[in-house]
């Protein structure tokens, strides 16, 4: 993905590494401060991204998830720097108000509120504060348990939703032409749609056929 962006934005006369990439990791409440939410740096490399997501190990399930969390991150980044669009990939929905109030019980709001998760939040509400700043949630499900509540965050946000078939070819092939195709436009401003179009012609012409 990061090579083909870099390429096409090449092609164009742009600088191959005028955008980065942010990995977030959400858990639930039932995991520690340091545990709930892991980002990496902002990187233009996708090695320091691979050596970030070889640290990570799927821990602190309680079935639905705390993506409030992730997107409650994104939206206090957002005050300060430029972010295009979120890429959701999970296999179970949103924490509910319900379950975000009562599973915060586990560790008690005692020691929720010594912590930069002192209020709690909704993924409802912390979406459309990313609508409001223009920025898109593009949702992937793996497995038919999320696709109900991803298929609304991304209609709710102007993005776009799929299942991730995670053993096949044509599940990357997808998540990457919407991650490459966004990225293109927001960096090429009133050349995006011509990246775009260069990007479809050049690495994903059996996507649109």
């Amino acid at each position: 993905m990061f090579d083909q962006i870099s390429a096409v934005l090449k092609d164009n006369e742009f600088p191959p590494n005028c955008f980065q990439m942010q990995f977030v990791v959400y858990r639930n409440y039932n995991a520690s401060e340091d545990m709930i939410l892991q980002a990496s740096p902002w990187e233009s490399k996708p090695a320091n991204l691979r050596k970030f997501m070889e640290t990570i190990r799927a821990e602190y399930g309680m079935g639905n998830e705390a993506i409030e969390i992730g997107f409650a991150y994104i939206n206090s980044k957002a005050e300060k720097e430029d972010i295009s669009q979120v890429i959701l990939i999970g296999d179970m929905p949103a924490n509910t108000k319900e379950e975000v109030e009562l599973r915060r019980k586990s560790k008690g709001e005692n020691y929720w509120n010594k912590t930069t998760f002192s209020s709690p939040t909704h993924y409802e509400k912390e979406l459309a504060l990313l609508k409001k700043n223009n920025i898109s949630v593009h949702a992937f499900y793996v497995g038919e348990q999320a696709k109900e509540n991803f298929e609304a965050i991304a209609r709710a946000s102007g993005g776009r939703c799929a299942e991730l078939q995670i053993n096949s070819d044509k599940g990357s092939e997808l998540l990457a032409s919407i991650v490459s195709e966004t990225v293109l436009k927001h960096t090429g401003g009133s050349k995006g749609d011509e990246l775009v179009k260069a990007y479809r012609a050049k690495f994903a012409p059996k996507l649109y056929t």
